[in-house]
This record gives structure tokens, C-alpha cells and sequence, in this order.
């Protein structure tokens, strides 16, 4: 299903694969197209008030200048996102297995029971929002578009909510979880292998923490880690890394991919810290009530524009059993 309306207004659930493929079918123009077409407005109108009028649209569109990059968000690449119907949630539904196998003499007269289990998960909901407000005068005085860069940068911030809950997710469950053998009090669980503070990564920290997680049958695809621990991996030894590798990054390419991992840096990531996940089908579930929306929420009588900017949604890990971590301690 790839969308459903909630309650009596116009809110919808929707992935973010949706967008994606809304957007991939907008024509785009090339730069050289767009100065042709330019070109070909000026050519065409003499008229100087005309002419002065483009030229302060083309003030305008030069922009301010940038503070810091665009934030790019791994919530939803980390989890099924899986749009709600109107109504109650339905509990997800796990099959967990507990088949075991015996041994049996001649002289056994039966055959054990070999019991499974399935379980039942009901999804708990939350809400993330925002209330940004710009001052009426500044719509005046700026050329640039404050009423856009406002709501672009409250998303943001949305999405570092979103970040920020789904890692605190992920250390819990990896921090709960006993591994084979253990018992369910020990202070450093089986999933987590810890390094020093003061030596960087190593390659044989990530086989060691992918081989236990394979161990259960799972394969580890996707590496989260932070910026700074991932210029770790910059400094690694040809001989580990390979020519080409170390070509990549001469050239200024950006490091995506390492192996079978694909990697994902992200500043929410608390610095020490690398995750390791398997694909998004093996680990969770991300239920969505509504996507993110905007509605006006002007103080008329202080002259700001607001907004106020929430989404619904939840975040559930249904399988710890392929998720693990390196911490620097």
C-alpha cells in the first residue's frame, strides 16, 4: 500500500520511495539550456523597465551564501517503512525460532516435541514537531526566500529527531541483547567489541564484530558510522585496502562502499561508536501514521509567520539479532 488517509483531513502515510519516483519524472534542464532560455527572454524585450526588473530577479537568484551542507537523513534506509491504514495499529507479527534437534537412542519410545513461537508486537506511536516562525519584515527586507529556507531547515532538524530516537533504538537493543550462552545481566554484551579510546579502527575490529552476527545465520550489509571514526578507514595500509581503493580517495571520491558493506556516515552517530546492520527485512519495522505537514500557525498580533510542522510514526526493532557495534572505551 503506498498511501492512506488518516482521520477526516488530508494527511497521508507515505514512503520515501514515493517521492523519490514523484520527482524523477520532473523534467530538468541543463545549464545550458537554462542560459538559452534566458538569453532568448533578453533578446527578445527591449523594454528597460522589463530589462531592470530581470536583472533584479537575477540578484535574486544568485542566493546567500551557505552555511553548512545539506543533512541527509538514514532513519529510513535503516528500517521498513511500512504506511498505516486508518484505524488501530496491527501488531506485527514474529515467528521466533525455537526449534531445537535431538539425539535419540534405540530405546526411546517417543519423539520430542521441537515447539516454536510466534509472538505479537503492537507498534507504539509518536509524535515528532516543530513550531518555526520567521518575522514579517524580514519577507520584505530579503531578497533570498526565508519562508522556504525556514521549512527546509526545520526538516532538518525533523530528521535529526528521527536520527537521533532510531540510534538511541539501536544501542538499546543491541546493549539487552545476551548472546548465545550468556545470561541477560552481563555488563558487555556479545554484540559489542570494544577498543581502545586512543587507537583508531582496525580492519580486524570489523571482521570481529561482523563474525558474531553471522553466527545467527545473518549477514551484515551496512555500516553506520560517524564522520571523524570514518577517516579511520583513510588511514589503513594499502596492503588492506587494495590500489584502487586508496586511488578513490586521492581523487576526491566519496568512500559509499567497502566490501560488502555499504556505508553510511552520519554527525548523529555518537563519535566511538560503529553500527552494523543487516538489510532493513531483517532487522525492523518503521510504521508511519502520517508524513510530515505544514500548517500555518501565524501570530498575527506579533507579525510573525509560523508554522507548526509534526509527523506520526514509530520506530521498532524486531530482530537484535544482526545488529552490533565497535565502541572505542
Amino acid at each position: 500500500m503506498n498511501q492512506s488517509v488518516v482521520n477526516s483531513g488530508n494527511r497521508f502515510a507515505k514512503k520515501s520511495d514515493d517521492y523519490i519516483a514523484k520527482m524523477a519524472g520532473s523534467p530538468r534542464l541543463s545549464a545550458e539550456q537554462k542560459n538559452a532560455k534566458l538569453n532568448q527572454i533578453w533578446a527578445a524585450d527591449t523594454d528597460p523597465d522589463k530589462r531592470a526588473a530581470f536583472r533584479k530577479i537575477g540578484q535574486g537568484m544568485v542566493g546567500p551564501i551557505q552555511i553548512k551542507l545539506k543533512y541527509e537523513g538514514i532513519g529510513r534506509n535503516i528500517l521498513v517503512e511500512d504506511p498505516l491504514d486508518k484505524g488501530y495499529p496491527t501488531p506485527y507479527e514474529v515467528l521466533d525460532d525455537l526449534g531445537q534437534a535431538y539425539i535419540l537412542n534405540q530405546t526411546d519410545a517417543e519423539v520430542k516435541t521441537t515447539p516454536f513461537e510466534g509472538k505479537w508486537v503492537p507498534p507504539q506511536l509518536f509524535r515528532i514537531a516543530s513550531f518555526p516562525f520567521i518575522r514579517k519584515e524580514d519577507t520584505y527586507l530579503l531578497r533570498a526566500n526565508i519562508v522556504e529556507h525556514a521549512q527546509e531547515m526545520t526538516r532538518e532538524a525533523i530528521m535529526k529527531q528521527e536520527d537521533a530516537r532510531l540510534l538511541t533504538l539501536l544501542s538499546s537493543a543491541i546493549t539487552d541483547y545476551a548472546g548465545p550462552g550468556q545470561p541477560a545481566h552481563v555488563i558487555t554484551p556479545d554484540h559489542i567489541v570494544e577498543v581502545g579510546a586512543g587507537n583508531p579502527l582496525d580492519l580486524v575490529d570489523f571482521y570481529d564484530a561482523i563474525s558474531r552476527l553471522e553466527l545467527h545465520e545473518l549477514e551484515v550489509r551496512r555500516i553506520l558510522i560517524n564522520p571523524a571514526d570514518l577517516r579511520d578507514l583513510y588511514t589503513w595500509d594499502v596492503n588492506v585496502t587494495g590500489m584502487r581503493f586508496k586511488d578513490e580517495i586521492t581523487s576526491g571520491a566519496t568512500i559509499t562502499e567497502f566490501g560488502e558493506f555499504t556505508i553510511q556516515k552520519s554527525i548523529m552517530v555518537p563519535q566511538g561508536t560503529v553500527f552494523f546492520l543487516p538489510e532493513p527485512n531483517f532487522l525492523g519495522v518503521m510504521p508511519i501514521m502520517y508524513s510530515l505537514e505544514v500548517e500555518e500557525n501565524n501570530q498575527i498580533e506579533q507579525f510573525k509567520r509560523g508554522w507548526v510542522m509534526d509527523e506520526l510514526l514509530g520506530m521498532m526493532v524486531l530482530n537484535p539479532r544482526g545488529l552490533g557495534a565497535i565502541k572505542k572505551v
